[in-house]
């Protein structure tokens, strides 16, 4: 995930434990795996004796990196019939933790980076900048991160969330989006070998705007709002509370490869729009436990949302003030997701890409 800003007293670019409440993100990348495994098949390969070099744009904590990178290695194996040194650079905004995603990526069982001649690196910077020497990758990967904006331009009036924006608020973050897919592409462009292959899973929305999280990000503006009431959260602070997100539909995410200065350089192959199911709420309809089903909701939202909302807060609050908000933020929403499970129903919207440099 690249996008967010990281206020004192959390950790790193997402929040604590996002490893663990990532599931959603996992099961949305699950859609890019076909994708890649095709990307795979097709990509120019290496001289004989040189590495294979592929990136891995957005890693947050490295998690869900593991599946398609070894998918990565094996792939490439099975076409040059030999141990292909492969190198894999993993990139995230500065304020990412690294430490954490080295032991995800080092320690986890299974891991690609247990594989023969395989060689992990990491590089912090953004991906909507340079990251590689021109013709550098043969492949680049990022799943459920480009929906992350380089910068808010302007907070949305009354609400922390992109789709409740209206007028020139809407416009302005409309605009932001499409200078920041613009540069990410013109960047990998740059970047990839000809013959080279992008996989990207973004965060998507339908033509008519619904983007299927509306009920998850009202019952937290709602609780933000109870806690501005109770003198918790300041009424500056909510004022500027905005999660940095746009996500765009499928026309956005095509409109810059179809004219301009990519056009005939990033050739489209794939394109798709996928509704993800429910996961949490299925498991509830299953189970029946209405308190795990908030805790997990309130963790998955606090993991992924809350050092974007929180980045927002006064400076002064020091850790302990912050930890002190965060648990009446969470206990806020779970009291509010354990009342009414149906209203936070979340289906979000994907969109799987496969992009030739040409």
């Amino acid at each position: 995930m690249s996008g967010s800003v990281t206020p004192a007293g959390t950790e790193g670019a997402m929040g604590r434990g996002y490893a663990r409440h990532s599931r959603v993100q996992h099961r949305a990348a699950d859609y890019g795996m076909p994708l890649l495994g095709r990307a795979l098949d097709e990509v120019v390969l290496p001289e004989e004796g040189a590495p294979f070099r592929a990136a891995d744009l957005g890693v947050a904590a490295g998690t869900n990196s593991l599946d398609p990178l070894r998918a990565v290695v094996e792939g490439i194996r099975r076409r040059t019939g030999e141990d292909t040194p492969v190198t894999v650079v993993h990139t995230d905004i500065p304020a990412n933790d690294f430490n954490a995603m080295f032991t995800t990526i080092m320690e986890a069982p299974g891991s690609y980076a247990h594989l023969p001649q395989v060689f992990a690196h990491a590089e912090a910077r953004s991906f909507y900048e340079p990251l590689f020497p021109p013709a550098e990758l043969h492949l680049a990967w990022s799943a459920i991160a480009v929906h992350w904006l380089s910068r808010v331009p302007e907070p949305v009036p009354g609400h922390i969330y992109s789709s409740r924006a209206a007028g020139g608020t809407r416009r302005a973050l409309r605009e932001q989006s499409r200078a920041d897919w613009e540069a990410f592409l013109t960047h990998r462009a740059r970047e990839l070998r000809p013959g080279g292959q992008l996989v990207v899973l973004g965060g998507g929305r339908a033509d008519d705007g619904s983007g299927g999280a509306d009920g998850l990000m009202d019952a937290a503006d709602a609780v933000l709002a109870d806690l501005v009431r109770q003198g918790l959260v300041t009424p500056g602070e909510y004022a500027r509370m905005t999660i940095p997100t746009w996500n765009r539909t499928r026309e956005e995410f095509l409109a810059p490869l179809g004219a301009g200065h990519l056009a005939g350089v990033l050739r489209v192959e794939e394109c798709d729009l996928v509704v993800l199911p429910d996961v949490l709420l299925e498991q509830l309809r299953a189970s029946g436990d209405v308190h795990d089903f908030a805790g997990q909701v309130t963790a998955f939202f606090q993991a992924a949302f809350q050092p974007s909302l929180f980045s927002a807060l006064d400076p002064g609050r020091g850790p302990g003030g912050v930890d002190a908000l965060a648990e009446a933020f969470a206990a806020g929403m779970r009291s509010r997701v354990a009342a009414d499970p149906e209203a936070v129903e979340t289906h979000w919207h994907v969109v799987p890409l496969r992009i030739a440099r040409a």
